[in-house]
């Protein structure tokens, strides 16, 4: 009798194994199947051209206007525009340079660079004498978005007020604050939809932003961020 109680325990301890098994081994089918039908129903998400966050190197100097400055020798200054800028403007299709020998002004226009029906007329970050100019834009102007600190320079110009204007610069840990105050501002006076338009979720910048606004908008950002008046 004891030898028979042991084997129906023996039993039934083997056949509850086995329903557990069965269930689980059901339940796993189950699931594979269902994240196989979600993957075929789902649509695949576009990712947008969301571009990536702006990046100020350490060895220039930056205006509020987004132009950057660094020493080319001597008195000579090798100047353009940065990161943020070429990420707003998109694919720079022209750019209006100043003549040798022509003369900038600290915090006046320097220079224009155009995308689509939307231009930008840039501050200069220092003043001076215009001694060289970047014939390789004139050919090709996205050199300014695909390497905006080096191939991508604009100007150099022999600045003889270093001592006075360089207060008015910031190096990259000054301009990364005042870069992102000028932004709070900016989202102030916008919606949270009209600055998508401009910042992904992550803070990076839209690719081509400036073509995404509408006139108002594109106005506010030139005044608020780089400090200037937008043209047609």
């Amino acid at each position: 009798m004891v030898i028979l109680l042991v084997a129906l325990t023996i039993f039934g301890i083997f056949l509850a194994h086995a329903i557990s098994t069965s269930l689980a081994r059901k339940r796993e089918i189950s699931r594979v199947g269902l994240e196989k039908s979600r993957m075929i129903l789902s649509p695949v998400p576009v990712v947008p051209n969301s571009g990536r966050v702006p990046w100020f190197p350490e060895d220039v100097y930056y205006h509020k206007g987004h132009a950057w400055v660094k020493l080319a020798g001597g008195n000579t200054m090798k100047i353009g525009v940065d990161d943020f800028t070429q990420q707003v403007m998109g694919d720079i299709e022209g750019i209006e340079i100043p003549p040798l020998g022509g003369k900038l002004d600290q915090g006046e226009v320097a220079w224009r660079i155009r995308h689509g029906n939307r231009k930008l007329s840039q501050l200069a970050p220092l003043g001076g004498t215009v001694v060289e100019v970047n014939e390789k834009l004139r050919k090709d102007p996205t050199l300014i978005n695909r390497s905006p600190y080096e191939e991508g320079w604009i100007l150099k110009i022999q600045n003889k007020g270093l001592n006075k204007e360089m207060p008015k610069l910031m190096d990259s840990l000054q301009f990364k604050a005042h870069f992102d105050q000028d932004k709070a501002k900016l989202m102030s006076s916008i919606n949270n939809q009209t600055l998508g338009a401009v910042y992904g979720d992550g803070g990076e910048v839209i690719k081509g932003a400036a073509t995404n606004l509408d006139e108002g908008m594109w106005k506010i950002l030139v005044t608020q961020l780089f400090h200037s008046s937008p043209e047609q």
